[in-house]
């Protein structure tokens, strides 16, 4: 088994993966990096030598490097000027298809993970709260941050609700008239009752 490691590689010598659907939303990732830094590049296939993570981050990343921008925290910088990116190394696939399915893979699972929405709401708003640039660099707006209290409030008043006993009246109302069968009189003063008597 290959150890994992982080090599610094020059960016424009990393060859991107044959075939990649995701889309990137690239405002998002610069800003991310403009602030951050950049953490990890992205991931390189030993066998192909080709990205299989971090495709979007390259794409930035070769964009803020052609504006003549200085390179973020986590970029060193070759003796010729050539931005040098941290890349994972020492993972190799076992085919084309192999490397492909990881690419899809690294990308769909996250998709498919979802939110849990009431702890999203949380850490939102605590970072709001903490520095509104912050929120913005999350991919989320407070606008998103209002719609999903919204949201959210409108579940609870649901369930709130549906929690609710209802009342149902009976199916028919028994009618009683002055011809009523009673169990007890009082000798006294002849009021009359059924039940058990206390």
């Amino acid at each position: 088994m290959t150890q994992r490691r982080i090599e610094y590689m020059p960016l424009p010598d990393i060859p991107s993966a044959l075939r990649n659907a995701k889309d990137h939303d690239l405002p998002s990732i610069r800003a991310s990096i403009e602030l951050f830094g950049c953490i990890v590049a992205g991931e390189v296939d030993e066998r192909t030598g080709r990205l299989v993570v971090g495709h979007g981050r390259k794409e930035v990343l070769m964009a803020m490097v052609e504006e003549g921008k200085s390179p973020p925290e986590g970029i060193h910088l070759g003796e010729d000027g050539t931005w040098l990116v941290p890349i994972v190394r020492g993972w190799s696939s076992r085919s084309d298809a192999d490397a492909e399915a990881y690419l899809v893979a690294n990308n769909r699972t996250g998709e498919k993970g979802g939110w849990d929405k009431t702890m999203l709401a949380e850490s939102l708003l605590s970072i709001q709260q903490a520095d509104a640039a912050l929120l913005a660099v999350t991919g989320y707006t407070a606008d998103d941050l209002a719609d999903l209290d919204a949201e959210l409030s409108a579940a609870l008043a649901d369930d709130d609700e549906q929690s609710m006993p209802q009342a149902q009246p009976p199916e028919e109302f028994r009618s009683f008239d002055e011809a009523i069968d009673v169990d007890y009189r009082c000798p006294s003063c002849s009021y009359e009752w059924s039940g058990k008597p206390k």
